[in-house]
């Protein structure tokens, strides 16, 4: 009993502490880092694969534009599949942060 006390004490320290991690990054850095960031680096500065726009030098009409053509399956890409699991919320979201990034 006293090792699954142990155990349930060290699960819930390492779930709070990992809520903890999250709290300074708000959600639409965090849509970006999960959807876009492999690709577009943590910045938002390079074209993706080679061929896509820097979506850091965008505004955000032109990018909300961009995700949804690609969403709707418009422009053909590698990120379409991401594009396509992305809510319109989630859109408005990394289209009004995504600015935000320019240097």
């Amino acid at each position: 009993m006293k090792y699954a006390k142990w155990m349930l004490a060290i699960l819930l320290g390492n779930l709070s502490f990992s809520a903890w991690a999250d709290m300074d990054i708000i959600p639409a850095e965090k849509l970006y880092r999960r959807s876009c960031a492999t690709y577009h680096v943590k910045t938002a500065e390079k074209s993706a694969i080679g061929k896509s726009k820097v979506v850091n030098q965008l505004n955000s009409a032109e990018i909300a534009e961009a995700l949804i053509e690609r969403k709707n399956g418009k422009v053909n890409g590698g990120g379409n599949t991401a594009k396509r699991r992305l809510s319109d919320e989630e859109i408005k979201v990394l289209s009004e942060y995504l600015p935000s990034l320019k240097r």
